[in-house]
């Protein structure tokens, strides 16, 4: 978590897990494995815009990668504004795209499930992957 030293703390973090997905991802190929896979990277809470003095704390918006060699890849949903007037509490990304719909996309185009009980409603869905 970076509440503090997030500076020099995150970009170790990422690396970390950068790192482990590109492990990951060279085993499934050695083993004729790859095309099988969509890795759902989602973190369950946002940052918050301004900096608390070394680190950022807990907000609403965040992102999401959907990693897979059937990945279409790029941006699927608007980048939320920076505008303070714009985020919610004056420093919390508005979120542009719900993340019930980033699980329904994997749960019914994916692994081929009625993605409405499961996330509790039916919502937007992205287009990921290739044919």
């Amino acid at each position: 978590d970076t509440h503090a030293t997030e500076v020099p703390t995150h970009p170790r973090l990422v690396g970390e897990l950068s790192g482990a997905l590109n492990a990951f991802m060279r085993d499934l190929e050695e083993h004729n494995a790859a095309e099988e896979i969509a890795i759902l990277v989602f973190t369950e809470f946002g940052r918050r815009v301004r900096d608390n003095g070394s680190g950022t704390d807990h907000g609403s918006g965040g992102g999401a990668f959907i990693i897979g060699q059937r990945v279409a890849g790029g941006l699927y949903a608007e980048y939320p504004s920076l505008e303070p007037a714009e985020q919610l509490y004056g420093e919390d990304l508005k979120h542009t795209f719900d993340f019930r719909g980033v699980y329904a996309t994997l749960l019914e185009q994916w692994l081929g499930l009625d993605a409405t009980p499961l996330v509790g409603g039916t919502y937007e869905q992205l287009r990921p992957f290739r044919n």
